[in-house]
């Protein structure tokens, strides 16, 4: 798609050199969220099916009490390789410690000023994934000699609510 990401405005662009799909997923927690290791399980169930990679975490939190930072960055290599320090980061205050300095000595002003804009006991994550389906789809689609019209992502159960969309990307006018 040529400069636009929305169904309305897309533009056939021909496949072949599949532009990487990466999404930021950033998510806030208040005080009352409880980490019990949820979270580390849905990381390593995303990524455990090939279709998504991890390709960066940040985990932010404030402490209730004391107002301290606890923060650590991770850069994914595709094979889980979050999920255990995530682990040892949740469960152990030495890691967790040694994680939040690395943090600070690598991100200082982002996760500081982070940290100030969570309130005492609030956390937020941020995970930045790469959709590696998209590779394999468009790598297909070029290989069969079609061109892609359109690329977003929509807020829809299912393709019958989005008829006008299609109809724009296909470039006809709806109604």
């Amino acid at each position: 798609m040529a400069g636009s990401s929305h169904l309305g405005e897309a533009t056939a662009r021909p496949v072949g050199h599949p532009r990487l799909v990466r999404q930021l997923l950033l998510y806030g927690f208040g005080p009352e969220a409880d980490f019990e290791g949820r979270l580390v399980g849905a990381l390593e169930r995303l990524e455990s099916g090939g279709a998504l990679r991890i390709l960066d975490v940040l985990f932010v939190r404030r402490d209730a009490e004391s107002g301290d930072i606890d923060a650590i960055d991770l850069q994914g290599d595709g094979a889980g390789g979050v999920v255990a320090p995530l682990l040892n980061f949740r469960l152990d205050e030495g890691e967790r410690r040694r994680a939040t300095e690395r943090t600070l000595r690598a991100h200082a002003d982002v996760v500081r000023e982070l940290g100030a804009a969570l309130e005492p006991g609030a956390a937020l994550a941020a995970v930045l994934v790469e959709h590696v389906w998209s590779t394999t789809l468009e790598d297909a689609v070029a290989r069969t000699g079609g061109t892609r019209l359109a690329n977003d992502f929509v807020d829809a159960a299912g393709l019958a609510e989005l008829g006008a969309e299609l109809l724009a990307a296909a470039g006809r006018p709806a109604g």
